[in-house]
Parts: structure tokens; sequence; C-alpha cells
């Protein structure tokens, strides 16, 4: 009986001990009244982590400083789903942007729905980052950061697409960073830099609606799940993701780089021979089902030609 008193008692502290520390945890972040949660790091500097409106305010601010601290950091989930949000505004402190920190935001950069959204814009001062038309970069622009969803749709207040984006990526880009234009769902066709090198992770994830792009000769890299779920189909005179060519240029494919891209038909490989490519599957070069697929599954109907 002892023992079992012992052991409820033991317990019971334990999950006061959680009980005390999920509320420290909670209480080591605050909020401005803009609805931006922060939390203060060991350094002094600040980093954004959370963002509580998803549904009033149309334009934000990632402030230079709170109360004297400056604002240096957007962490992972530090601003997304929020549907209304049309502008992000961001500070000349900020070094530092996780790839998860804006994601889902499907009205940044509207311009016609709701209030003129702007997408991105950034203090001139700002050393890191810079932002041409609402498109977030690096300060030097070799590095496109995010893509506003809704920049360069036409969409009316029922939410009808009237018209789909085009975008041309400036030239001297050398890195699409991951998830730079995930879920980008109303942009149609993207025209690469010959200077690019790098396509990141997921960076044209669920790109639905994106008729096939053209691969640059210089391109070395195409991450995991880059293309993944770009499944749209020729329709009359409407261009589909019907095709790929991979540059002679590209070292390293991730896996699943084109999952689930359904509509391509031909697969155009330039530089290697059957026997090379397989050898770089066998040594992860070329990941796991880098190939076009239907939801993991072969598709018969698409070919593989080797240039």
């Amino acid at each position: 009986m002892k023992n079992r008193s012992k052991k409820i008692v033991a317990i019971i502290g334990v999950l006061s001990i959680l009980a005390v520390s999920v509320v420290m945890l909670t209480a080591c972040n605050k909020s401005l009244d803009n609805n931006v949660e922060y939390k203060v790091e060991e350094n002094g500097e600040i980093t954004i982590v959370g963002y509580t409106d998803s549904t009033l305010i149309h334009e934000i601010t990632i402030p230079d400083e709170i109360d004297g601290k400056p604002v240096t950091k957007v962490g992972a989930q530090g601003v997304v789903n929020a549907e209304n949000l049309y502008t992000i505004y961001i500070g000349k402190n900020v070094k530092e942007i996780d790839t998860w920190a804006f994601t889902n935001l499907v009205g940044l950069g509207a311009d016609e729905y709701g209030k003129n959204g702007k997408g991105f814009v950034v203090d001139p001062e700002n050393p890191y980052f810079t932002a041409v038309d609402g498109v977030l970069f690096n300060k030097d622009m070799t590095e496109l950061i995010y893509y506003p969803i809704r920049k360069g749709a036409d969409i009316d207040n029922k939410m009808n697409v009237e018209s789909y984006a085009t975008y041309v990526i400036p030239e001297g880009v050398k890195s699409i960073r991951g998830k730079a234009f995930y879920h980008c769902y109303y942009l149609r066709e993207v025209t690469l830099p010959s200077t690019l090198e790098n396509i990141g992770e997921m960076a044209f994830f669920k790109c639905s609606e994106l008729a096939t792009p053209v691969l640059p000769e210089g391109l070395k890299t195409i991450g995991k799940d880059a293309f993944s779920y770009c499944t749209r189909t020729t329709e009359g005179d409407i261009k589909g993701f019907t095709s790929i060519n991979i540059p002679a240029s590209v070292e390293s494919i991730g896996e699943f780089a084109f999952y689930n891209c359904r509509a391509i038909e031909t697969i155009t490989i330039y530089g290697k021979t059957e026997a090379q490519v397989e050898a770089l599957q066998d040594d992860g070069t070329f990941g796991t089902k880098w190939y076009p697929t239907d939801n993991g599954r072969k598709i018969k109907t698409y070919k593989i030609v080797y240039a």
C-alpha cells in the first residue's frame, strides 16, 4: 500500500513539473499588437515564432526592434496560414529567415482582391535581404527566397481565376531556395535564368498549374520534391507539364523530384547514358524515384530519352 502511495505521489509530482514547464514555455513567447509572436534569444536578439491572426489583418511588419532588442530572425512557422495577409514588411535587422517562415499565405501579393497587396517589402537598410516587385531575394540577388502565392494572378471577388501568373526570374540568380514557390497554385509559367545552379527542396511543390519549365544548361542540383505535384495537362493552346529536359550539367536529383507529375510523357537526359543514370541511382546521387510517378507508382506511358 505504501509503495502504491509513493508511486501516486511521484506521478503527481511529475505531472506538476510538466504543467509548470508548459506554462513557463508559453510565457517565454510574447505577442505584439499586430498578432506577431516572438521570443528573446539568449544572445538578446529576437526571433519571430508565430502569428495568431489568420483572417482579418491584411499587412504586417516585422519590426526593426522590440523593447530595444533587434529582431534578427523569422523562425519556422513564423507567419503561416494567413489567407488574407497581402503584404509583409521586413525590418532592417532581419538576417535569417527559415524556409518554413512564410508558407501557405494564399493571399500574399494580391493586387485585385481586397487591399492592394505588395507581397514582400524590405527596409532598404537591411544588408541581408531585398525585394523586387514583391518577390523576396537575398541582398545580392543570387538567391530567390520567396515568391508571393497570389502575385501576378487576376482573381475576382468570388475567387474565380481570370488569368494565371507568369514570372521571369532575373538573370544572376543562382539558387531557388527550398519552398520558394511552395503552393503557388496560380503560377502558369516561369522562366529560369541561365545563371541558375540549384533548385531547392520543394521549390515548386504543388505548383499544380505550372507548365513545363526549361531547365538551363549550368543547373547542377534539383532538390527533393522540387517539382512534386506539378500536374498540369495540356488543354488546347494552354501548355502543360508534359515533358522535362535534364541538362548534362545536372549532377544530382533529389528523391521524388517529379513525384505525381502524371502528365509528363517524355524525359530527355542529356550527356549521360542509361548505364550512367542507373549508376547514379544506385549510389543515391539520383534519389529514390526521382522520375515522374503516379502517387509513387511507375507511369507506363512516359519514355526516357538519352541524348
